[in-house]
């Protein structure tokens, strides 16, 4: 999460890096209407839980007084880059001509970018899965360290969609890990597939966590990925999916070849999941690798 925050920052500057182009090269005020329209569409594609969904309410006066609002600021960001840009212009004197557009595409360029990389739905949704563990815990006597507080705060884990993706789990994981320790996680969602109780969201979330290479070097317990392939089963897609992910992160020099299980067992296993033979044995390769 933090990384796509730093990624988001980044296609962010292209957006104020624009007028701020423009006002370097000395174009008329004139072009500052179309940068507080490409500010209101960035706000729009990135912020669209801030607006209005139906037609009807964007007609409501509470709507409009925050729209107008919103485009004052907006306008406001857009003079400061604009007048930031005409002062060092007129510092640094001549400077070579390039086309209106290049600043406009720059700017416009951050929308696509930022979208790319922050998919404001899913934030949300993330936002909604920790009110919901919260809204559990309000009121009971459990505190961080607690199995009762880490089985509530992990709860909304189970009712993610079939369908989810890593990257959504992943993102889950590391808010949670906020709240509960990483251990305790791992030991509850292993608990939940174990005895039956998990959803398939939630066998999903402990093949993640379970072959996090970064998870792994800080819980620093050596059997969580045979815990994780023994409690897995017979599901061979997702023990092909779980050891793929752990060789990728042997191979990307994570230290955990002790806590990965022996090669042993990994041909027993290879023999009774003829659909995960080649990701176990792209493992027990890298394990050899490194041993």
């Amino acid at each position: 999460m933090q990384i796509r925050l730093r990624m988001l920052m980044g296609a962010t500057a292209l957006l104020y890096f624009g007028p701020l182009l423009a006002g370097l090269g000395e174009f008329g005020w004139a072009v500052v209407p179309a940068f507080v329209a490409i500010f209101m569409l960035w706000l729009l594609i990135i912020r669209p839980q801030d607006f209005p969904r139906k037609p009807a309410d964007w007609m409501r006066p509470e709507a409009l007084v925050t729209l107008a609002a919103r485009s004052a600021v907006q306008v406001l960001l857009v003079l400061v880059c604009f007048g930031v840009g005409r002062g060092i212009g007129g510092v640094l004197g001549s400077l070579p001509g390039f086309p209106l557009m290049l600043p406009i595409a720059i700017s416009f360029l951050s929308i696509p970018l930022a979208r790319l990389i922050w998919d404001p739905w899913k934030v949300q949704a993330m936002d909604r899965l920790l009110d919901d563990a919260l809204t559990e815990i309000e009121g009971g006597t459990a505190e961080r360290g607690d199995r009762s507080y880490a089985e509530a705060v992990l709860a909304p884990l189970n009712g993610l969609p079939d369908a989810v993706s890593e990257a959504e789990l992943e993102s889950h994981l590391s808010a949670i890990r906020a709240l509960v320790d990483e251990s305790l996680t791992f030991d509850v969602l292993l608990d939940r597939v174990k005895s039956g109780e998990a959803s398939v969201a939630g066998r999903k979330a402990l093949m993640v966590i379970g072959s996090d290479g970064a998870a792994l070097e800080r819980m620093a317990r050596d059997t969580v990925p045979t815990l994780v392939m023994q409690a897995l089963g017979q599901d061979g897609p997702l023990i092909a999916r779980f050891a793929a992910r752990l060789a990728l992160a042997l191979f990307e020099g994570r230290n955990i070849w002790s806590a990965c299980p022996s090669v042993a067992f990994l041909d027993s296993l290879s023999g009774q999941l003829p659909e995960a033979t080649a990701a176990i044995g792209a493992l027990e390769v890298e394990i050899m690798a490194q041993a």
